[in-house]
């Protein structure tokens, strides 16, 4: 159990605090930003042109659109723009504006056949790397707070990417479900099932890694462990993440049928673990004031 007063809830009081500044509208942002990078990134080894579109649409308006709404001025949002060279929040920024233009263009070359061939492989090329930017920037900028310790961890982008790269393989599996690159090709579709239980695993080891080193890093983050597996915040993170989001899904990949129901519940199961980790790791990110690192060094 968790004492009440080891919480001390951002006020100035002797406990871990919380912090306030980042919650459900940003985690929803996270969300689609990286749901969507994914989608995109596997839906164009394929030229799948509706996953491409799927995937390009949440990230302009789950994404950027979710940022705009949290910025207290959006009108000045482009001043972010400005500081690439040391801000990960900017150089993700910058990502989604080259993906939204690459990817568009790919896009359409794809439909239309516009652009030289030469052109098409750097709009191509483009489109992905600013994908894979965006799958791994939000982690790195929670790995920056330091004073967060459940987030500063280098496991933080290493969960992102994987988290992004599995929504986009469940997503084209339940996109593609009867198009002819899936359809025609059942070694790609059971590819990409086993790719899929690979990276539930993967993700499973990283995100219990990241709880494990934020438990014996400090006592912010001992807490926010604590919350996550003990505490208030358990009962929707052990069977929502970790049961729902990687357990379950897993094993319900490993006995999928050629079915659209089947691999749309599974999707559906991982994608649910995979927003309640964006809310809950939000939520429990404490930090050591100040004023508790001088009680415990009294005491």
């Amino acid at each position: 159990m968790i004492a009440s007063n080891r919480i001390a809830d951002g006020s100035f009081r002797v406990g871990v605090g919380l912090q306030k500044a980042w919650g459900v509208q940003m985690a929803t942002a996270f969300f689609f930003g990286e749901a969507g990078a994914g989608l995109y990134f596997v839906a164009q080894f394929f030229d799948f042109v509706l996953g491409m579109t799927a995937g390009l649409l949440m990230v302009l308006f789950g994404k950027a659109g979710g940022h705009v709404l949290h910025l207290g001025q959006p009108l000045r949002g482009w001043r972010a723009l400005t500081k690439v060279r040391t801000s990960w929040v900017s150089r993700g920024l910058a990502a989604i504006v080259l993906f939204i233009v690459a990817g568009g263009l790919h896009i359409i070359d794809v439909r239309a056949g516009l652009l030289p061939a030469g052109v098409s492989q750097l709009v191509a090329a483009l489109a992905l790397a600013a994908c894979f930017v965006i799958m791994i920037y939000q982690g790195f900028a929670m790995s920056h707070s330091s004073a967060i310790t459940l987030w500063s961890s280098g496991l933080m982008p290493v969960a992102s990417l994987t988290y992004a790269l599995l929504n986009g393989v469940l997503l084209t599996l339940v996109f593609g479900f009867g198009e002819p690159f899936l359809a025609d090709r059942p070694d790609i579709v059971r590819l990409l099932q086993v790719l899929a239980v690979a990276l539930m695993l993967y993700g499973l080891v990283t995100v219990l890694s990241l709880l494990h080193g934020a438990r014996h890093a400090s006592e912010g983050g001992r807490q926010s462990v604590a919350l996550l597996l003990q505490g208030g915040f358990a009962r929707w993170f052990v069977p929502l993440v970790i049961g729902a989001g990687f357990v379950v899904s897993a094993l319900m990949m490993l006995a999928a049928p050629p079915d659209f129901a089947w691999m749309l519940a599974v999707a559906g199961l991982e994608l649910t673990g995979y927003y309640a980790f964006r809310v809950l790791v939000f939520k429990a990110g404490g930090y050591d004031p100040a004023l508790s690192l001088a009680y415990r060094f009294r005491h």
